[in-house]
């Protein structure tokens, strides 16, 4: 769990400084193209749902579904989530292009060793 917390407050960090100017906000449902390391290309569905504070996060990718909780610090969605199973955890982070497209990055717990990218375009 400490690996988690320390993985996911260094990924909100690499996004720090962005400004929030000509933005749209993250919620929204997304097309969205990503790499998995060493898998491969894929795309799904990305809904993000604000909830007060904090962000309900759900993918639909490959026929799998995935959720997971986000906050907002310094412009950067940084995101807890698992999958069906739920036996594993990952972390996200997505900065807002001035169009609304997000760039995403990511990772498993246990996983790759390099992140995955995911960009997503607002449907």
């Amino acid at each position: 769990m400490r690996r988690l917390v320390i993985v996911f407050f260094a990924t909100a960090l690499l996004f720090v400084g962005l400004s929030m100017q000509g933005k749209t906000g993250f919620s929204g449902t997304y097309s969205v193209n990503g790499t998995n390391p060493g898998v491969g290309a894929y795309k799904g569905t990305l809904t993000i749902t604000p909830k007060g504070d904090v962000y309900d996060v759900q993918w639909w990718i490959a026929k799998e579904h995935y959720t997971g909780v986000g906050i907002v610090v310094n412009d950067t969605l940084s995101v807890s989530y698992t999958g069906g199973d739920r036996t594993w955890n990952g972390v996200a982070a997505y900065r807002q292009r001035s169009d609304g497209t997000l760039d995403g990055r990511w990772a498993v717990q246990g996983g790759a060793t390099v992140l995955g990218t995911e960009t997503a375009t607002r449907k």
